[in-house]
């Protein structure tokens, strides 16, 4: 079902109880059946958009994608966006997005996006949305929390870079992370989280030197369905992309940072990281996702 948020009544000033207020959901259940995946659930309301699934792989036919797309030309100013997605029992689902994703000036008010993830034993998620864009005066804060059942896969990526329109070294505000991983018994495995001020960016002082994105991945499951630490290491794109790859606690999988040159680099390294966990996890490399 699709369907559009509806505003509460309102109190005092219209506008500003709107942005105080302003909510999305973006919900959707993935079941197997027979071979297949199929959606068993969706709920998608106002600013986010999806169109019909796509099944890209013949030689992988349980896996499912999905683009999620926005229909307001970006993130705003006390935004309050969420996403919820369950993948059954050897169901296999790949989320990504049409395009990166703009955050614009937030004034002070912060722009915010939370994701909660179920994936059932033997399930498969890639959740790998393009690059964040953080404008200047942009404030952006995401959380995930995500549960995996026993031999559950998943493959999260989490990007951003920074444009300022008018050439002025303008910075963003500041950009925030939390992501939470839990097994089975719901027992924290893994967190790995960030604060980060635009001004930590100026050009003098930036860590990120000339590179323009910052990429991290997280490469979760069985070892006996991921990649092998050397071929991840060999994913950058030479001369373009560095990276470097940790064993996560607890056994989890694999942690990754990466910094790329400009977004057309990033986005090999992201999709060479994609396909590596889908020929670990299936025997069958994906075919090229068009956007």
């Amino acid at each position: 079902m699709t369907q559009h948020w509806q505003p509460p009544s309102l109190h005092g000033d219209p506008a500003v109880h709107l942005l105080a207020e302003h909510r999305g959901r973006f919900e959707l259940d993935f079941i197997r059946h027979g071979a297949r995946t199929t959606l068993a659930r969706q709920f998608v309301s106002y600013p986010f958009h999806l169109t019909r699934p796509f099944r890209l792989d013949p030689a992988i036919p349980s896996l499912l994608t999905l683009y999620q797309q926005s229909s307001s030309g970006g993130l705003y100013r006390g935004e309050r966006l969420s996403c919820r997605f369950r993948v059954g029992e050897g169901a296999a689902a790949h989320i990504t997005t049409q395009a990166a994703t703009i955050v614009h000036d937030c004034q002070g008010r912060p722009a915010h996006q939370g994701a909660v993830i179920q994936v059932d034993a033997g399930a498969f998620l890639a959740y790998a949305p393009d690059p964040l864009v953080l404008f200047p005066g942009a404030s952006f804060a995401a959380s995930l929390e995500a549960k995996l059942e026993d031999d559950a896969v998943v493959f999260l990526c989490d990007a951003f870079t920074t444009h300022d329109p008018q050439a002025e070294g303008r910075r963003f505000d500041r950009l925030s992370s939390d992501v939470v991983i839990r097994n089975s018994s719901g027992m924290l495995v893994v967190r790995d989280c960030f604060k980060l001020n635009g001004e930590a960016l100026c050009e003098r002082t930036s860590p990120m030197g000339l590179w323009q994105v910052m990429a991290s991945y997280l490469v979760l499951g069985p070892p006996s369905r991921l990649p092998s630490l050397a071929e991840l290491q060999r994913s950058h794109v030479e001369g373009r992309s560095i990276l470097g790859v940790s064993a996560l606690p607890n056994a989890a999988g694999w942690g990754i940072r990466c910094l790329a040159a400009d977004a057309i680099a990033a986005r090999k390294t992201s999709d060479r990281l994609f396909s590596l966990c889908c020929q670990a996890a299936f025997g069958h490399s994906p075919m090229p996702r068009r956007k």
